[in-house]
């Protein structure tokens, strides 16, 4: 038994779509039906319809502009493509045919005429202009898509102004917040250390406890702080090159990282070759070195490696920081670098963080004119490299 021919129906009117569905597929038709002219065209590309059926005046791009796109197509370039609609005003058949169309019905759709007309259709009827109006209607229809062309740059001129606005006022809100915040916090960071340091008097067995997990907590909401504030720097001012020496930068890292990763039970090793003096940023590097080791600590369970490695070659400086940790989709791999973005974005997800630390990084590395790749995958760890490049 042959295959049911194929019609594909754009069509934003579900009670249309029923009808027609209804009166084709007890004629043994397949239909494909589609809501607007991007979704058909989408489809159109991934199949073969043996016709196309579409209204002229679905929603967003019209019925017109659509079956031009269409038409464009390669494997569709003899497929008919007949217009439906109800507007039976003049022109709008002559606008139909111009546009590509082969054929036009008026609705509303006579039930017992429709298969007739495809099967006509399908068997090589097409309709055509009247002579000499060719040139006139292709003249008409080609200002009316340039028209169309220069109000949809204007639409997007204006959102694209929207945006900007919208995401300058983000900036300015965060970068305020941020120092809102950070002023009570610096106070209760002081203080705590002083409780620490037993400058009040000893502390009971339970107040050191409780005094360790609160300082604790504060230290983390001051880095989200300072990376929300370093966040802004980055984007908006050039980076300070100054001397730095990057292999010691890293010692630091891993040196205050390691309590953090023995308390995970994690083995954080190392393989730094001394490097000679590099220009840059020597706190952007620190940020986004840092929180690619602290990536590195935070989604790598127990029991399980880290290892950093540092190579100095005469035209550039490579940072390589490899775990075995639980990994990143392949269709992640870009968007983890995107400001707040987070693999999973439930409140309960079981890793805490606001997605900055790798938005950082390759804003600080980019702007060094490095780059900063990942290779990973679920559940077999995931590989950092940054590069950064000397002149």
């Amino acid at each position: 038994m042959s295959d049911p021919t194929t019609i594909l129906y754009i069509e934003d009117n579900h009670d249309n779509q029923l009808l027609v569905r209804r009166i084709l597929e007890a004629r043994g038709y397949a239909l494909q039906v589609c809501e607007d002219g991007p979704a058909g065209i989408a489809l159109a590309r991934e199949s073969q319809p043996a016709l196309i059926l579409i209204d002229i005046n679905i929603a967003g791009m019209d019925g017109y502009e659509t079956t031009t796109r269409l038409r464009s197509l390669p494997h569709l370039r003899t497929t008919p493509i007949i217009a439906i609609t109800a507007d039976a005003r003049p022109g709008t058949r002559e606008r139909a045919l111009t546009a590509g169309c082969d054929g036009f019905i008026l609705k509303p759709i006579n039930p017992r005429m429709l298969p007739d007309q495809i099967a006509e259709f399908l068997g090589g009827k097409r309709e055509l202009l009247p002579k000499g109006m060719e040139m006139t209607m292709l003249r008409e229809y080609n200002a009316r898509l340039v028209e169309r062309l220069e109000q949809q740059v204007r639409e997007l001129s204006a959102r694209n102004a929207e945006l900007q606005e919208l995401d300058r006022l983000k900036n300015t809100f965060l970068a305020t917040l941020s120092h809102e915040l950070r002023t009570p916090l610096t106070a209760i960071l002081g203080y705590l250390e002083l409780f620490e340091r037993r400058a009040f008097g000893p502390l009971t067995e339970v107040q050191g406890q409780a005094i360790g997990v609160i300082a604790r907590n504060a230290r983390i909401l001051s880095r989200i702080l300072n990376n929300l504030l370093y966040l802004q720097e980055v984007r908006s001012n050039e980076i300070r090159r100054v001397p730095v020496v990057i292999h010691d930068v890293v010692r630091e890292i891993i040196a205050e990282m390691q309590p953090l990763a023995h308390a995970a039970r994690l083995e954080l090793t190392s393989s730094i070759q001394p490097t000679a003096v590099y220009m840059g940023d020597p706190i952007g590097i620190g940020q986004a070195l840092r929180a690619l080791i602290d990536n590195a600590v935070k989604f790598t369970p127990a029991p399980g490696r880290i290892t950093v490695t540092v190579i100095d070659e005469p035209s550039r400086v490579l940072v390589r920081v490899e775990d075995t940790g639980i990994g990143i989709p392949a269709e992640a791999h870009e968007k983890i670098f995107l400001p707040f973005y987070q693999i999973d974005d439930t409140l309960a997800r079981p890793y805490a963080g606001v997605g900055l630390g790798l938005a950082i990084a390759r804003h600080v590395i980019e702007a060094h004119g490095g780059q900063i790749n990942v290779r990973s995958a679920v559940n077999a760890g995931s590989t950092f490299t940054v590069v950064l490049p000397r002149g």
